[in-house]
Parts: structure tokens; sequence; C-alpha cells
């Protein structure tokens, strides 16, 4: 395989110590999938024969050598370091990376590409199309560029190269902002590959995902221009299950889609969402502090969304985003779904005044419940209650409520404060139905407490679940797999510990 011909690539960057560890761990991702292996010869700390190193790697190699000042490890002198990437140039090495100031070193070779690397660790810089084109004049076979995203609107200047790249290009943005670009860049802009952390050493690559999640979360293979981009945003977002659980889902049913995190500021969301609709992104969920920005920004909303005052969905239509709160859809089902039964009647005791506690209070009473608010703040309570028109109960006093519903919607005990409940497992009786809208950990002191006086409990990962099974609906028109979600949930929360 040529590289100049690879598409929707992953790149493994290995970064060891010495070069029997480098061959072993490029061997190994070549073995795991990888189409190609960044050798990050910086890292070693041993002399090493080039040649010999790269006769033993069984795939494609792109060799580097990252100088301090450009964010590498590198700090012997120059005429060592171009040296050594001109035997690789000729030493059977598929690619070198090189910066511009020393790109006049390496004639071409038609047997090893010459990349032009640019990096930017700081910003995204106002005139970097010029410096794009300045790039292109040096006539290397590809160019690389990466710069840190400061906000979203950096990311969509980056991808925006693509559209006038004269010469292949690898372009994205660095950062936990910058991700999505790096996806983006293989699914709409043709970018030949993505790079990706192998090795446990590598430093200074602020947001690089890591090989195995790009395996198992996302599929890269089959990304193209017409593949649906969806997103979770929020802030902040990188321990977000969403873009597993999707993603799943799209792997399961076969859906040309991917579904990204975007990390989004306060001050940055209406410019994020205005600047990726060039993409476009067809919908996104929406996670704090967001919900409330989300109703505002729609162009319509459901009648619960315009109740609530908050949106955890918004989906592109024809003439903008529709708002949706599935949230609340989300607790009804999982209460439904562990009950079977009707809620009409039933007292219910919502813990908490956010944003949550704002889609409980609101769906309950509309499925029928006798809903009572109960918050440590009197005021919130009182707010919520009045925008409602529903009952407070002082937070003192909130024991007095001897069955029912409990439905927890405060963030106490969630990890990694696993020990807190908001409710003193004293008082907890057989004929309460416990319910924990946290879902991390998957049981909390909250339910453990229930489940020991008796009680009917329902955990976080139901409503979770419930709600993403919605949203999904919503973005796709399919039915979302359950049993795919619940298992990809439970997995990651398992294996993480996150």
């Amino acid at each position: 395989m040529k590289l100049n011909e690879l598409r929707n690539g992953v790149c493994a960057v290995i970064a060891e110590k010495t070069g029997s560890q480098m061959v072993q761990s490029c061997n190994h991702a070549f073995d795991l999938g990888a189409h190609l292996v960044e050798l990050r010869l910086d890292f070693l700390e041993e002399e090493f024969s080039i040649a010999e190193v790269l006769k033993n790697i069984s795939g494609p190699t792109l060799v580097t050598i990252r100088r301090k000042s450009d964010g590498g490890l590198w700090e012997k002198d120059e005429h060592s370091r171009i040296k050594i990437l001109q035997q690789a140039q000729y030493s059977g090495a598929h690619a070198i990376d090189v910066e511009a100031d020393c790109f006049h070193h390496f004639p071409a070779n038609g047997d090893c590409l010459r990349i032009l690397s640019y990096h930017n660790f700081t910003q995204t810089p106002d005139d970097i199309s010029l410096l794009h084109k300045a790039f292109e004049a040096h006539r290397p076979e590809l160019v690389k560029i990466a710069c840190f995203a400061n906000n979203n609107s950096d990311s969509v200047r980056i991808l925006n190269l693509y559209q006038h790249a004269q010469l292949p290009l690898i372009a994205f943005c660095m950062g936990t902002i910058g991700f999505p670009s790096r996806i983006l860049a293989l699914a709409k802009k043709q970018s030949p590959w993505m790079y990706t952390n192998f090795s446990d050493n590598l430093v200074n690559a602020p947001g690089i995902p890591i090989f195995k999640d790009v395996h198992s979360i996302y599929d890269i293979k089959n990304l193209s221009h017409e593949t649906k981009v969806f997103g979770v945003v929020g802030d902040p977002i990188g321990h977000s299950l969403s873009p597993a659980i999707h993603n799943a889902c799209y792997k399961e049913l076969g859906y040309n889609g991917v579904y990204l995190p975007f990390h989004l500021s306060a001050t940055d969301f209406f410019a994020a969402i205005e600047a990726y609709q060039s993409i476009p992104v067809m919908g996104y969920s929406v996670t704090i502090p967001h919900k409330e920005k989300a109703y505002q920004f729609a162009t319509t909303s459901s009648d619960l969304v315009k109740e609530i005052g908050a949106a955890n969905t918004l989906v592109k239509t024809s003439n903008g985003f529709h708002a949706e709160n599935t949230d609340a859809t989300g607790i009804i089902a999982a209460i439904k779904n562990k009950l079977g039964e009707s809620l009409d009647k039933r007292e219910a005791l919502i813990l908490g005044a956010g944003g949550v506690s704002r889609a409980a209070v609101f769906a309950l009473k509309k499925a029928g419940c006798n809903v009572k608010v109960c918050n440590r703040s009197a005021e919130r309570a009182e707010k919520l209650a009045s925008d409602a028109g529903v009952a407070t109960i002082p937070w003192n006093q909130r024991h007095d409520c001897k069955s029912g519903l409990l439905v927890n919607c405060t963030s106490v005990g969630m990890h990694p404060n696993e020990n807190d409940s908001p409710w003193d497992s004293n008082y907890f009786t057989k004929d309460h139905i416990a319910f924990d809208t946290v879902y991390n950990p998957i049981e909390t002191r909250f339910l453990r407490d229930a489940a020991q006086a008796h009680a009917t409990i329902i955990d976080g990962v139901e409503m979770f679940v419930c709600q993403a099974a919605e949203q999904f609906n919503l973005f796709t028109s399919f039915n979302a797999p359950l049993d795919v979600m619940r298992k990809t949930v439970l997995e990651k929360l398992r294996r993480n510990k996150i």
C-alpha cells in the first residue's frame, strides 16, 4: 500500500525508550489494525541504527524527530537530527516528517513521502490559510497542520483549509475542543489518516485519541462524505458515555453516522453551533451547562420543552433546529419499565432543583403524579415549584415522606463521592420506590440503602439508556437497539470506573 493512496487510515504514534521496544510496539499496532506507525525517535534514550529499526517493522512507517522547540524531546544538535531523517528517507521509511525551516535538506525521493509539518500548541493563527499556502510552496508530498483550538470556530477554520488545498493535507486542531476536527477531517475532508496514541509515554499531544478507543468507538474505515454527523455538547465532556453508546448502535444497525464529543464552553455555545452548521451537524445531545441555551437557540420546541424551559436534544430541520427534552421522557420510561403500570395519583418527591429536577417535575406531573420538590436551597425549590405548579417540602422535613417515588436528581453520590447519599438510610421503607438519576456508579449509596430496606429501586443507567434511545430515534428515525445501549453503558462503567 502506498501512503499517498491511503484513506480513512489510523496512524499509531509509537514513543518508546529503546529501539527493540519501538519495533515490538510497531508490530503490535499492525496486529491490532493500524494502517501505519509514526516512530517518534526523539523519545529514544539509547543509540540506534534507523536502518536496523525500520527493517524489522512489518508495515508502513513514518519517521519523526520532533525538536523541543516544536513540542518534542529532541535536544541534541540539528545536524544530527537532519542526518538521521536523511538516513530514514533512504533506508525504507515510507514517510518522514520535517518542518518548513529545514525542508530544503530533503530533496524528493519517490519511495518516501516528505510531510511538511507545522505545530502550534497555543493557538490557531489568524493567518493560518496564508501559512498553508506558504507550506505548499515548498512542494512536499503532504502538508500536516496541527494547531491548538481555543474555541470551536478554530476547528472549523482548520477544516476549511481543505477547500483550498492544492496538495494532500492532514489538518486538525489539538486539545479537547479540537478533537472532533480529527474525525471530521476523515469523514468530510478526505484526510488520509488520523493520529492516535499507542504508547503511554507520549507527551505534548493534547487531545490525541487513544488507539484502542478509536477502534472500539469509531467506525473509521466506513467514514465518508455521506456520513451524518451528530454529537454531544457540554462542559466538561471528556467522560461522556454518549459517543460510545450512539456509535455502537450505528455499527449494530449499519447506519452511516458518527457521533462526536463537542467541548463547548458557556461563552462558546451559540458561535460553535453556528460554525458547525457548515459541516453540517445533524443533531446534538445537550448536557450541562447548555440546556437552557439549547432551548433559546432552537427555532421550534416541543410543548414539554417550553414548559421546562430547557432542552437536552437539538435536531436539525429545514429551517434550523428543533428542541426536545428526552430527560423527561427517559424518566417516565425508566419508571414504567420497572413498575409496568400507570403513574396516575402516585406520590413523588423530587430531590434537587436543577435541570434534571425540572425535567422530572414537569414529566411526572404530566403523568398524573402528586409531585413535591425538596432542595437544600429553599429559594430554588420554590422557584421550580412555582413554575410547575407543585408543592415544596423543606429539606429538613424530607424524611416525613414514608412511601411513594423518591427521585434523586442531585449529584450527591456521584463518582467519586460514592459514599454520600441525599437520604438517611434509616428513613427508607419497603413502600418507597427509590429512583437515582446518577448512573456513575451504577449502584449508588442511595440505591444500596433503599435495597436494604426492601424498597423498589431504579438505577440511573435505565434512565440514561431510555433518554439516549429517544434521542437516537429523533436523530436517525430508527428504533435504538436497547440491548446494545445497555451493554455498552455497563461495559464502559465497569471497565473504566469513570
